[in-house]
């Protein structure tokens, strides 16, 4: 089990590479730097000849994943990420119930810390299955699809 989800697609687009990064930059506000920020275009990032590293527009979430693709020709993959600045975030998140257990079991002693010990692993989970992958589910579902709308995807598969 990872930590942090990802989702990596084969890419088929329907015209080569170059056609559709002439698009893609179009829509691109080509920076270095992955933070949201203002702007007219779909995507924030760099694309080259031989792929993209993007985050969407959107002010608030866009930034929360990375859209990174290789491709040659018509064929390529894309990988999505969380960005690494929410990485950060996330696992600030993620280490709140252990320092409430550490808390608990400074002020109240250890033992009524252990008894406290399956609530803290709820909120463990809960912060990780329900925050984390719901929040990346559908923030990188609408980055997919926009890229798709962008690039002219024939056709995405899942890894």
């Amino acid at each position: 089990m990872k930590l942090f989800p990802t989702k990596n697609f084969n890419a088929e687009l329907r015209s080569d590479y170059s056609i559709s990064m002439q698009n893609l930059k179009s829509n691109t506000e080509i920076t270095d730097s992955l933070t949201s920020d203002w702007t007219k275009k779909e995507f924030r990032g760099q694309v080259n000849e031989k792929g993209f590293k993007l985050i969407s527009s959107e002010i608030g979430r866009g930034a929360v994943c990375v859209l990174i693709g290789k491709f040659e020709g018509k064929i390529g993959e894309i990988e999505v990420r969380i960005h690494k600045a929410f990485k950060v975030m996330f696992s600030i998140l993620l280490s709140y119930p252990f320092i409430g257990f550490g808390l608990i079991a400074y002020n109240q002693g250890i033992e009524k810390g252990l008894s406290f010990l399956p609530i803290l692993l709820i909120g463990l989970l809960v912060i990780r299955f329900v925050f984390i992958e719901l929040s990346f589910r559908f923030i990188s579902n609408t980055g997919i699809n926009k890229l798709t709308n962008i690039l002219t995807i024939k056709e995405l598969i899942k890894k």
